[in-house]
């Protein structure tokens, strides 16, 4: 019941000396009904709305023999998880209480089910069969055999993982209710709060490197991860000394029950992998679209992200539980949060990969928009890339026509991102560091340019002419992502995650038209020799007329795979060869000015790849100008 009615409330027994009583959110009380002790209703994590709902009201003490409290008519939907302690520094600058707020948000979001790919061993993950894959999606490794991996016994305790790894290194302790780093913490001071059975806080080590540590040098990470990670490849070998490269190779994370990392992308958009040793984890997962990489964006800069749920925003996130003995693979951009339910010991790591390296740009580009500090960022970054630059030019120049068809048009584009970004790095402007990183910029240019001419070859010889001279400059400026689906050509979107700018309306959209006309003009002009005459004044009249017809609405919706479900801006068709990129009208709907109508679902019965939808205005152009959509 509510003590704002009751005579004379005790003191809360759970208060610790210093809580702020005075503050309005000690008003409420309750008193249990069994042993009658009193207790704030923050300390006992009611609100005052629910405690009005409260018959009988039991304490911790008294639950076990008496049973639950009971409600008036049905009770509120509550976690099942246990409360946290309260937070009283939090509590006297207004912010959430208790880290629960995070996990009542979860509960109240309805997630998808897992329906990514479960293997029952490692055998068949290899280097090939990722670069063959028809997907970006996440997979799980259900048990360790074939993966060619030696990891920690299940038996691992937290104070024998500090005496391997030296009980006086330093570690970086996460407090899960601030999402804020906690520093002066040693191994020794994290082995004893994590065996302690009152934990004050919810605390996470996440972030605790022991590639060269002795319990660093008893793990071997997937050999796959070796096969394909672009730091094993292309990083000389005698310039990894001391914490002068990469060290991102085996991470020790460590995890109390009700641990929760918020939503977020890994440094550059990295693969990474987990390996659960012991507890069990339980990930939330957003695909890399361009929608929701740019939601992700302004929900990063907004004050508002440590009150907000980003699955919110978005229109699929997966649940995916993964256990003791299993080991999940995340691919590049999937933006992801981290439960723990159980207290939990996981070895994973972090690693680039050539297909996917215009997403590790893009990535790059959005932590430095987001202004991410340089020490959560994938370390020695633009030193890889100068690297990668040499080896590849080297190696491109004595490769002859067969060895070229080998690589994959996703492997192409992502040698040519990398030659574009750093030729944009080149013309600067760059600060003292990043000078450093690129080293001989005459060197450099030199590689960068036979990037640029031999893999923008081959790939011209991969699709038309006139898909090349759209995709070219959208390559040279990188920030792609983008989610691949079963049956989705490979590289065939290129999507860029830059913000759009505002849609104009009324007479601003007028405006906005005759621009697009003079772009269309000047494209008909060059337009492939099989173009009549007449075709100009038609593809001009057809663009310059307001959109009438209902299906031509549908021109929004023609992307294959996932793509239309996920993007909830109606980004264009996954086969287009643009979409967000400024006046590329043909084959994008999106920042020329135009009335964007609703999308409309199509039924279940149509949902099928074969299924013939009407022709929309933009469709009958691209066809007019060999632009295959």
């Amino acid at each position: 019941m509510s003590s704002s009615e009751s005579d004379e409330p005790q003191e809360c027994p759970l208060c610790p000396e210093d809580a702020p009583v005075e503050l309005p959110a000690y008003e409420t009380w309750l008193q249990c009904d069994v042993c009658e002790e009193w207790y704030h209703g923050v300390c006992v994590g009611i609100s005052a709305s629910e405690c009005e709902r409260i018959d009988k009201f039991h304490c911790k003490k008294c639950m076990g023999k008496h049973g639950p409290s009971s409600y008036k008519g049905p009770a509120l939907r509550r976690s099942s998880r246990q409360h946290s302690q309260v937070d009283y520094t939090m509590l006297n600058e207004g912010q959430p209480a208790t880290f629960n707020q995070y996990l009542l948000r979860i509960d109240s979001h309805e997630f998808l089910e897992d329906e990514f790919e479960h293997l029952d061993s490692g055998h068949a993950v290899t280097a090939e069969w990722i670069r063959s894959r028809d997907t970006n999606d996440p997979f799980v490794v259900d048990a360790p055999d074939g993966l060619d991996m030696e990891m920690p016994d299940g038996s691992i305790t937290v104070p024998q993982i500090a005496d391997a790894v030296g009980r006086d290194t330093a570690v970086s302790v996460m407090d899960v209710l601030t999402q804020e780093e906690l520093s002066g913490w040693t191994m020794d001071d994290w082995a004893q709060y994590f065996e302690a059975k009152d934990r004050r806080r919810v605390l996470n080590v996440i972030s605790l490197e022991i590639t060269n540590t002795p319990l660093g040098q008893t793990i071997r990470r997937p050999r796959v991860v070796d096969e394909v990670d672009l730091v094993e490849r292309y990083w000389p070998a005698a310039k990894r000394k001391g914490d002068q490269y990469p060290r991102v190779k085996t991470y020790c994370l460590m995890s109390v029950q009700n641990a929760y990392t918020d939503f977020h992308v890994d440094f550059s958009a990295t693969w990474v992998y987990y390996h659960v040793v012991r507890g069990e984890k339980v990930f939330y997962m957003a695909p890399p679209t361009p929608s929701n990489m740019r939601k992700f964006e302004s929900w990063s800069k907004s004050p508002e992200q440590a009150v907000s749920l980003f699955a919110d925003s978005v229109r699929q996130c997966f649940e995916v539980h993964v256990r003791a003995g299993q080991t999940l693979f995340i691919p590049a951009g999937w933006i992801h949060a981290v439960f723990t339910p159980v207290d939990s010991v996981v070895i994973g790591g972090n690693f680039l990969v050539l297909q996917t390296l215009n997403t590790h740009v893009g990535s790059y580009k959005l932590e430095a928009r987001t202004r991410v500090p340089a020490r959560y960022r994938f370390p020695f970054f633009l030193k890889l890339c100068r690297y990668m630059a040499e080896l590849l030019a080297r190696k491109w120049r004595k490769l002859d026509h067969k060895a070229k068809a080998k690589w994959t048009v996703s492997e192409l584009e992502g040698a040519f991102v990398l030659a574009g970004f750093l030729e944009d790095r080149i013309r600067g402007p760059n600060d003292p560091d990043d000078l450093r990183a690129l080293g001989d910029m005459q060197a450099l240019t030199t590689h960068v340019g036979t990037l640029l001419e031999l893999v923008g070859a081959e790939l011209g010889t991969r699709m038309s002419p006139e898909e090349w001279a759209n995709r070219e400059p959208l390559l040279r400026e990188g920030c792609h992502f983008r989610w691949i689906r079963p049956g989705m050509r490979q590289g065939s979107a290129l999507l860029a995650t830059r913000p759009r700018r505002n849609r104009a309306y009324g007479h601003a959209a007028a405006g906005a038209r005759k621009r697009s006309g003079a772009r269309l003009n000047k494209l008909v002009r060059g337009r492939p020799p099989s173009t009549t005459p007449d075709d100009g004044g038609d593809l001009l009249s057809a663009l310059r007329s307001p959109r009438k017809d209902s299906d031509e609405s549908q021109s929004d919706c023609s992307m294959s795979g996932s793509e239309s479900a996920s993007d909830e801006t109606g980004s264009a068709s996954a086969s287009a060869s643009s979409s967000a990129s400024e006046g590329s009208f043909v084959v994008s709907d999106s920042d020329d000015g135009y009335r964007r109508r609703p999308k409309r679902r199509r039924s279940e019965g149509t949902r099928g790849a074969g299924s013939q939808r009407a022709k929309s205005t933009r469709q009958r152009i691209a066809e007019r100008l060999k632009i295959k959509l």
